[in-house]
């Protein structure tokens, strides 16, 4: 069951920041937060705030991979999950915008044909996968365009175990997609997949675990491109 949650495209808090850095290559997922999960929009150690029209769609799926409800909160900069005791998985869609650098060295939230003096514009589009119980048997979901898929429900293992995964772009295996295994606290050491899309990781932490493919790809428009990046997430309770 699909829960839309907002059609337009994110504007307004993200605003404030933009003359000082491009964020459009955060990723997003979801995190604990003030006795909250809530999704995360950032890399690394840091995040930001963002307009929950950014967040496009949110799906839920149960124990089972049977579609369910689920329950989001909109705050002001963010939203929240309201999870039970059944949920198994979500799927966010979240579409940043546009992020045109200038010839000055500024980037404006805008389109190319918008901004005076553009030099490149990039389209921000990204996906998340979260496993909230360890009771789900994986599998590919039929409509997320890019997403990595667990063999094993990483809910079940503990921090240092290895797992494979597998990356898909469109439903096909995506060979040598440019992976990174650790979103939160290793964000620079970048892999690949092999040539059937597979990859061995390991599990970071005993908590929140991240794990990213990010590419970019051109646009029928020469001067846009769009950057993707979809992440598996998952939260590994300490025992």
């Amino acid at each position: 069951m699909k829960k839309a949650i907002g059609l337009a495209l994110c504007a307004g808090l993200i605003a404030g920041g933009l003359g000082a850095t491009d964020v459009s290559a955060h990723g997003v997922f979801v995190a604990n937060s003030l006795d909250q999960r809530v999704l995360v929009l950032g890399e690394g150690p840091g995040n930001n705030a963002y307009d929950p029209s950014c967040v496009t769609m949110v799906e839920g799926y149960d124990k089972a991979f049977r579609p369910m409800p689920v329950e989001v909160v909109r705050h002001a900069d963010h939203i929240s999950f309201a999870a039970g005791d059944e949920l198994g998985v979500t799927t966010t869609f979240f579409d940043y915008g546009y992020f045109t650098k200038t010839t000055d060295g500024k980037t404006v939230n805008l389109p190319f044909a918008q901004v005076p003096n553009a030099k490149k514009t990039t389209h921000a589009v990204k996906y998340n996968v979260n496993y909230w119980s360890a009771d789900v048997k994986p599998g590919y979901i039929y409509n997320v365009p890019m997403q990595i898929v667990p063999s094993v429900n990483p809910l079940t293992l503990r921090k240092g175990d290895t797992f494979e995964i597998r990356v898909y772009k469109d439903g096909k295996p995506m060979a040598h997609a440019p992976l990174i295994t650790d979103v939160i606290n290793d964000l620079t050491n970048e892999s690949k997949t092999d040539a059937n899309g597979r990859a061995t990781v390991t599990v970071s932490a005993n908590g929140l675990n991240v794990i990213g493919v990010e590419i970019a790809y051109p646009t029928d428009d020469p001067n846009t491109q769009i950057k993707y990046f979809s992440s598996l997430s998952f939260i590994i309770e300490p025992e």
